[in-house]
């Protein structure tokens, strides 16, 4: 890997000036979903092997976008002379060894159907002997800690907010939490996607709580199918004692790796008046599958093949229009799909103060809506931004979808990362706005080796990206978005 940047490092160094800037934004279609499907076919090929942190895949990704933005006429943005265009960001992988689960009533063991538990840990071994076992609903979102301290966690997988939720449960003192996840196809791939192994940000926190994977046969198999179904289907917020005990154990091993974001910057012609952020997350899952499956890489066209490529083509195009006022901040992340990590990492040393960011835009799964589609903001009512992305909707004609799905996926993507900092940050996309195409994307190919560019829907994407240029234009301008518009909400 080091020597691969020093390869990317050397080759940038190396490019020419650019040459004659391009022009406008095309009005034809076509010409902007040609322009994403180039980047895509590139960015989603085996060549770059499903773009894993720290692999040969993550070289030639940020080469790749390394040359195409300094082509466009941006130039480094990480405001560290040592680390120009990549900020390094170190992780800890942890793989893991074995796990073995086992469950008693009365002192005496219960028998599981084979393979219906999977445990793991994020430290290098977890262990729990004999803890008392208690269901909790997907309602229950912030439980006591006196209800759970020391105690296995047995909770359904089939709600929104069951990634928020697992946290709220580690840190109300749970020992382990189990998952009960509905199709074998489902739990197969999360438990195959954990064998894989599991990234966090080197010298964070790590309280190696144990979790894994529990199916519905299991669950029946430890306190029988009728109150397995019940409690399953309970919408209340109670915590429910099983007359059951646990002991876990997961053993691992950790290693570190050095990744890295991707910073650039378009300076504005008034730099103290603050920036605009766009981001999207270069990472995926490398190779996802075992022979003998056919295809064993995970692309990820979609996500984020699609984002990088809206970033990239906004990069080309903002850059070949009128100079900005403000500076605009291009950042490709890494480790997101591990936890927001590398946004995690840009927030705690951002190349600019956080509280000079008057917007930032996340660009994720982009390649899903077909042209014509409302709009949905992810993050709405969160920021101060709405008013003024509310404007810039109304003067480009787009009218706004089903916001209640879009809010969902809050958490899911590294918009939250920068929320959870002050930085006023939003995801306005296409692909969230209506249940139809994302669901079907979901289902078929979200985190699966089918997430190919051959067949990818770029209707709405193209749309999107020349929405998104309007919202640069309208943030980048202090006259119409004073510094102080980001700073408090707005009235009501």
């Amino acid at each position: 890997m080091r020597g691969a940047f020093l390869m990317a490092t050397a080759l940038l160094a190396g490019c020419a000036a650019p040459g004659p800037r391009s022009a406008p934004v095309p009005r034809d279609r076509a010409a902007v979903e040609a322009a994403l499907m180039r980047h895509i076919e590139i960015l989603a090929s085996d060549e770059f092997g499903g773009r894993q942190p720290g692999t040969a895949g993550e070289a030639k990704t940020l080469r790749y976008l390394a040359r195409e933005w300094q082509a466009a006429g941006l130039e480094s943005g990480t405001n560290d002379p040592a680390n120009p265009w990549f900020a390094p960001v170190e992780l800890s992988l942890t793989v893991p060894d074995r796990s073995e689960a086992r469950f008693y009533r009365g002192g005496r063991p219960v028998a599981l159907p084979d393979g219906a538990a999977t445990v793991f840990t994020s430290s290098s071994r977890g262990l729990v002997e004999r803890a008392p076992v208690v269901f909790v609903s997907g309602a229950a979102t912030q439980p006591e800690r006196a209800e759970l301290a020391g105690r296995v966690v047995i909770t359904p997988m089939d709600h929104a907010r069951v990634a928020e939720q697992r946290e709220a449960l580690v840190r109300a003192g749970a020992a382990a939490v189990l998952t009960v996840v509905e199709g074998d196809r489902e739990r197969a791939g999360l438990t195959a996607q954990r064998r894989r192994g599991g990234y966090r940000l080197a010298g964070s926190e790590n309280p190696g709580a144990l979790d894994g994977y529990l199916s519905p046969a299991g669950f029946a198999a430890l306190i029988g199918g009728d109150r397995a179904r019940e409690l399953l289907a309970a919408d209340s917020p109670a915590v429910t004692r099983l007359d059951l005990a646990a002991s876990l154990e997961a053993t691992a091993s950790a290693s570190t790796v050095r990744t890295y974001n991707l910073i650039a910057r378009l300076p504005g012609r008034r730099p103290a008046a603050g920036a605009v952020l766009l981001l999207a997350h270069w990472d995926h899952f490398g190779t996802c599958a075992e022979e003998p499956a056919p295809d064993l890489v995970c692309n990820g066209a979609v996500d984020n093949a699609s984002g990088l490529a809206v970033l990239t083509e906004l990069a080309r195009r903002i850059a070949a229009g009128p100079r900005l006022e403000r500076d605009v901040y291009f950042l490709a992340t890494t480790a997101e799909e591990w936890g927001l990590l590398g946004a995690q990492a840009f927030a705690e040393n951002p190349p600019v103060p956080l509280n000079t960011i008057v917007a930032a835009f996340n660009l994720d799964t982009v390649a899903v809506a077909p042209a014509g589609s409302p709009v949905a903001i992810v993050g709405k009512g969160l920021t101060p931004l709405d008013p003024g992305i509310a404007q810039v909707l109304k003067q480009a004609g787009r009218r706004e979808g089903d916001e209640r799905m879009a809010q969902g996926y809050v958490r899911r993507q590294d918009g939250w990362a920068l929320i959870q900092r002050d930085v006023p940050a939003v995801a306005i996309s296409s692909a969230f706005a209506q249940a139809g195409p994302l669901d079907r994307y979901m289902t078929e190919h979200y985190h699966q080796a089918s997430d190919e560019a051959a067949g990818i829907e770029l209707g709405g994407a193209a749309e999107d990206m020349v929405l998104h240029i309007a919202l640069v234009r309208h943030f980048s301008d202090p006259a119409r978005w004073p510094a102080s518009a980001g700073k408090s909400p707005p009235a009501p």
